[in-house]
């Protein structure tokens, strides 16, 4: 899509910057529109993506990822057009209620503005959806802290800016030899089993990777998951795609949100011994500390769960239990 620069005069600087997040590059996600009022992205429907194999749908992870893409790219965008200098900022917190799944097949956009910037928070609100804004897929509210513009630096602020040719050529050179992604092969498709025989299969097995597998959203971060009596510990390994903060490099904020939910659902499935596969409602994460790029681990409470609805607690930490690098909550449909 054709941008007229007159009317988002911001789309190349949101471009780059987008363009700079290995999870958003491998994402395919793109720029449409970026002005200091609100940011527009789109997200190209894959095989790679989906998080309920049954229907096709987008895994929640997904949508979360592109809602806090849009939603940073917006403070960016805000920060740059007001004071005229480039800043990131990490996300404070994320609440994102899911409407209704995502239609197979179909490109999913998300629209986003930083309605608020204080000295040291911005404040953003987003919409993901397909075919119209007013019938939406998923509404967020989230929160930033503003970093001081020298943390950027002056290698990612000229990336930003368009001022390093050499910068560019490395993002593009990224992007076309980007490991190329395969779609999963349903290990039970010649079984023919379903939800609950998978599930069955894999408590007898004391082996998730059975359940995962029938995720292709899973295979795409990386996540694995062990158990230890009661217990169910969840890992997401180092890997490049899913950085987020080339700067430190950090894990994308939505990839965390992602890995999270999807320890939930896993939880869920395993404890009830689900015929089906729950469907989120809503989500509520917060970031404690940046997640570093290493191995990263995450355990779930199921605090209450009714007939038809669940709720699931999920800590998340990288090297030491008591230094959570996130924490969320989150509410599941159980009978559909």
């Amino acid at each position: 899509m054709k941008i007229n620069s007159d009317f988002f005069p911001l789309t190349e600087v949101a471009t780059r910057f987008v363009n700079q997040l290995a999870q958003c590059r491998r994402l395919n996600i793109s720029v449409l529109e970026a002005s200091e009022h609100h940011v527009l992205l789109e997200l190209p429907y894959s095989q790679d993506i989906i998080g309920d194999p049954d229907t096709g749908v987008i895994h929640g992870g997904v949508v979360t990822t592109l809602i806090d893409t849009a939603s940073g790219t917006s403070v960016v965008s805000a920060i740059l057009a007001k004071y005229e200098s480039l800043e990131i900022s990490p996300t404070l917190d994320l609440r994102v209620d899911y409407m209704k799944p995502a239609e197979p097949d179909k490109p999913l956009f998300a629209i986003a503005e930083c309605y608020r910037l204080s000295a040291n928070v911005a404040f953003t609100r987003a919409i993901a959806y397909q075919d119209s804004v007013d019938d939406p897929i998923a509404h967020a509210v989230g929160s930033f802290m503003r970093i001081s513009p020298e943390m950027v630096g002056e290698e990612f602020r000229q990336a930003l800016m368009g001022e390093s040719k050499s910068t560019g050529e490395q993002i593009l050179s990224k992007e076309n030899t980007c490991e190329s992604i395969t779609p999963i092969a349903d290990a039970f498709a010649a079984d023919d089993l379903n939800v609950h025989d998978i599930v069955k299969r894999a408590i007898d097995l004391n082996d998730y990777s059975y359940l995962l597998a029938k995720v292709p959203y899973t295979q795409f971060i990386g996540m694995s998951v062990n158990r230890f009596g009661d217990e169910m510990v969840f890992k997401l390994p180092q890997k490049d795609d899913n950085i987020g903060n080339p700067i430190l490099p950090a894990i994308h904020g939505g990839v965390i949100a992602g890995f999270m939910e999807m320890s939930a659902i896993v939880q869920l499935m395993v404890f009830m011994q689900a015929k089906k596969v729950p469907k989120i409602i809503d989500f509520s994460i917060d970031y404690l500390r940046a997640g570093l790029h290493q191995d990263t681990f995450a355990e779930c409470k199921i605090t209450r769960q009714g007939r038809r609805v669940a709720h699931v607690t999920i800590n998340c930490w990288q090297t030491n239990r008591k230094q959570l690098i996130a924490t969320a909550r989150a509410h599941f449909l159980l009978d559909q």
